[in-house]
């Protein structure tokens, strides 16, 4: 399970990437930075899950490249938000301090919604 998040995230990053070197426009600069400030900070958070999950449980799996279903980014970053939601506990295993980050993960998705769907 920790294999999919890995390869979820990874899809949201680069998606976040892309789209931000394609903002342009006086009005976009909301946007502009709702996604360098997501795409910067999705990896230092999955980075940290990843971390203590190999130092409680060992050695991850090969993580899965994902097909993104959808390839426009807030109904990407919504469908991952509450997938990463709804499987928080199995990817954890259980355990709290891990769940705790994961959630923390889904607070930057759910902060970057706001800003890409109020802010832009």
């Amino acid at each position: 399970m920790i294999e999919e998040l890995i390869g979820r995230v990874f899809t949201a990053r680069n998606l976040a990437h892309l789209e931000h070197w394609k903002t342009t426009g006086v009005g976009s600069f909301a946007r502009h930075s709702a996604l360098g400030d997501f795409y910067d900070g999705i990896i230092d958070k999955l980075d940290g899950i990843v971390e203590a999950y190999i130092a409680y449980f060992g050695d991850i799996g090969e993580p899965r490249d994902i097909a993104p279903k959808v390839t426009a980014l807030v109904p990407l970053i919504t469908v991952d938000a509450a997938w990463i939601t709804k499987n928080r506990s199995e990817i954890a295993k259980g355990v709290p301090a891990i769940e705790n980050m994961i959630d923390d993960l889904v607070g930057l998705y759910l902060h970057t919604l706001y800003k890409l769907k109020r802010l832009s």
